[in-house]
């Protein structure tokens, strides 16, 4: 019976990796990522556990509100408030796990060790970015209905897309890309195509012999 290839050895440790760490992650690591999570999205903005182990956001926005009929005056606000429920803040700790377990299928454990350092501080920054780009675009959506009227119909539908890529799209796309990456083994065995090595020089005297009668 052939050996299988890498492609599908590579997709059967990587399933194997995903289905333990995902493990991991949920029963021992998802504590102390969403304290680590809390603590780095507190240099952006205010926020606050609740009871249930949701958030309270408090994003900085400078927006002046309309006139209505329910408040005849203009309004100026400079933050708006609202709650993230827990299960939204695990979804900003899901991909590190997801990358670990890919950067881990790949071939070769020791080369495999400065792509999985240097992949999870990248991915720790891109979560953070993603709750700071969930927290504004979740807070430009409470402003707008305070404002009332019609409002911006392109910067609602731009805003309608990144909430989706953010919340259905990034977090199990980014990993693999990073992986990609950083990790060439990873480049190899999942893109064989390209990778095959140089045919080897050949040696003896008879190699030795036309390098002599090459030179001037």
């Amino acid at each position: 019976m052939p050996a299988p290839k890498p492609q599908i050895r590579f997709l059967l440790r990587g399933s194997a990796l995903l289905g333990g760490l995902l493990t991991l992650w949920w029963f021992v690591l998802l504590g102390p990522m969403l304290y680590l999570l809390k603590g780095a999205g507190e240099v952006f903005m205010h926020i606050e556990e609740t009871p249930n182990g949701g958030w309270t956001l408090r994003v900085p926005l400078e927006k002046t509100l309309p006139a209505t009929p329910q408040h005849p005056f203009a309004q100026q606000i400079h933050s708006i408030d609202f709650d993230m429920p827990r299960s939204d803040t695990i979804a900003f700790t899901f991909s590190i796990p997801v990358y670990w377990a890919i950067v881990l299928a790949a071939p070769g454990v020791r080369r495999s060790l400065r792509p999985l350092l240097l992949g999870t501080a990248l991915m720790s920054v891109v979560e953070v970015a993603m709750l700071l780009a969930f927290a504004g675009i979740t807070a430009r959506n409470a402003a707008s209905q305070l404002g009332g009227g019609p409002g911006d119909a392109a910067g609602r539908w731009i805003r309608h897309v990144g909430e989706y890529l953010i919340a259905s799209v990034l977090p199990y796309t980014v990993p693999f890309v990073v992986a990609l990456s950083l990790h060439r083994d990873l480049r190899a065995a999942v893109f064989p195509w390209g990778q095959e090595a140089a045919p080897p020089t050949p040696r003896g005297s008879g190699g030795r012999a036309e390098r002599r009668r090459a030179k001037p």
